[in-house]
């Protein structure tokens, strides 16, 4: 459930958390105080709101008792009751008569407020009926304080009572807003810096982890897109130590075998130097070793020229109508030409196609056959290389499948998907540049299709790949 929060939830919670925290401890605090108010009031420390209205009750006690004297002018000295009362007598119109002057404004209808207690500010304002020959003539106004702090300003403690009230909801308000935002800070900064430990790790390069333990649906999520750049950030270094441990044995092998034939050719040349003076003296075998090492130099430099074409994505096959028969059958005069002294090995070809002429890139076909051909050859003793040929129309595609097989020693790979990775060395071919295949498989890619190799039940090995027509 806590997974589900969203902090834009948090920030709404927080403002309820401390209004609601702000109104009950403000109505607690008022609570008290007014029972602090009455506690005072009772014990005669502070003066309560209506602590004249007594007065005012003597005073008009007094004022019935003698309302033909005040009517004459002789009024009751109020201030024997309280300095802060005063009284004014005035006719039914309003117009003073005798007493205090503008006790009241002329706004207030006198006729209207006749035996009535008006509360206006911090005063109130009693209207005592004056009788003279049985009919209203004049009322007495009397004006007392009416309020807790106009009652008690010289008084400390109702001074602080007056205080607590007024400021204690802006203290309240402060204290719970500091209170549920550090909770939050906390809380947010809990995913913070988990974050901040996962960039310390991917900038140590350590990507053996997974970030956890973020809540919040927007740290989640940052979490997921965390975790998904850790996985790729350690893929992405582990095929580049990959491919770098890949590039430092391309160029031990390439060294390799570019010094091998070189080392014969320095050799034979070496030999034809010593032996030349000699009578009868036939260079021609000597000179033919010397080609045939200079075609491996530059069947190697082929392979890496072709390697880097064919591993762009936008490699273009140049296709054009193709006599597959044609080719097949010079390829065939031309390993068994390369074999024409091994008596023991039988190439057989066995090609079986519905067309005469497709359209395919001859040049990069060639290139496939050649390097499953001539793996065939270079492992194959005795027995039969054998290449079947033949096609098979799926709906508007033309796909053309080739089978060579082999009574050689076979793959030592289990896995013979191995095979055809970049740079692969078979186990009894070591300190050789593995590309062969590799570009095999590109190129076979390159033109739709597929290609896979495995080991034969009775020896020998397979290697099967299809193609399919380019389109005009």
């Amino acid at each position: 459930m806590k997974n589900d929060k969203t902090i834009k939830r948090d920030f709404y919670l927080l403002v309820v958390k401390v209004v609601l925290a702000t109104v009950i401890s403000s109505a607690v605090t008022y609570l008290c105080v007014i029972y602090l108010i009455m506690t005072l009031t009772t014990n005669d420390v502070v003066k309560p709101t209506n602590y004249f209205v007594k007065d005012l009750d003597l005073i008009e006690k007094k004022v019935k008792e003698n309302e033909e004297a005040i009517f004459k002018g002789r009024l009751i000295p109020i201030h024997r009751y309280s300095e802060k009362i005063q009284g004014e007598v005035v006719d039914i119109s309003g117009k003073h008569l005798y007493g205090d002057r503008e006790i009241i404004d002329d706004q207030v209808d006198i006729s209207q407020s006749i035996n009535r207690e008006i509360v206006k500010g911090s005063y109130v304002y009693r209207f005592i009926p004056l009788k003279h020959d049985n009919a209203i003539q004049a009322v007495y106004v009397l004006k007392a304080p009416f309020g807790f702090i106009i009652n008690n300003q010289n008084r400390f403690e109702a001074v602080l009572i007056y205080a607590v009230m007024f400021i204690s909801p802006l203290i309240f308000f402060i204290v719970y807003l500091i209170f549920f935002t550090s909770r939050l800070y906390k809380s947010l900064f809990h995913n913070v810096k988990l974050l901040l430990q996962a960039s310390d790790h991917i900038a140590s390069g350590n990507f053996d982890f997974q970030v956890s333990g973020l809540k919040r649906k927007e740290f989640i999520k940052i979490q997921d897109s965390f975790n998904t750049m850790i996985s790729a950030l350690k893929e992405m270094v582990e095929r580049l130590a990959k491919t770098d441990d890949e590039r430092k044995m391309m160029v031990s092998s390439i060294a390799h075998d570019i010094r091998t034939p070189l080392t014969v050719i320095q050799g034979q040349i070496d030999l034809i130097q010593d032996l030349r003076k000699l009578d009868h003296f036939d260079v021609t075998p000597h000179l033919e070793i010397i080609r045939k090492n200079c075609g491996k130099m530059t069947m190697l430099t082929d392979n890496l020229s072709l390697l880097y074409k064919v591993e762009n994505d936008h490699f273009s096959l140049n296709g054009k109508e193709v006599d597959v028969r044609q080719i097949l059958e010079e390829k065939k005069l031309e390993i068994s030409t390369m074999v024409y002294h091994q008596k023991s090995i039988n190439i057989c070809f066995d090609v079986n196609l519905q067309k005469s002429r497709y359209i395919l890139d001859e040049a990069m076909l060639m290139r496939v056959l050649d390097n499953i051909l001539y793996n065939s050859l270079r492992f194959t003793k005795s027995g039969e290389i054998k290449l079947e040929v033949y096609d098979e129309k799926e709906g508007n595609e033309c796909k053309i499948y080739f089978r060579c097989s082999d009574t050689g020693t076979g793959f030592k790979e289990n896995d013979t998907s191995l095979l055809f990775q970049p740079f692969y060395q078979d186990k009894q071919y070591k300190n050789h540049v593995g590309l062969g295949l590799y570009i095999a498989k590109r190129i076979v890619n390159h033109h739709g299709g597929e290609i896979w190799a495995y080991n034969n039940e009775k020896g020998g090995a397979t290697v099967e790949f299809y193609i399919k027509e380019l389109s005009d």
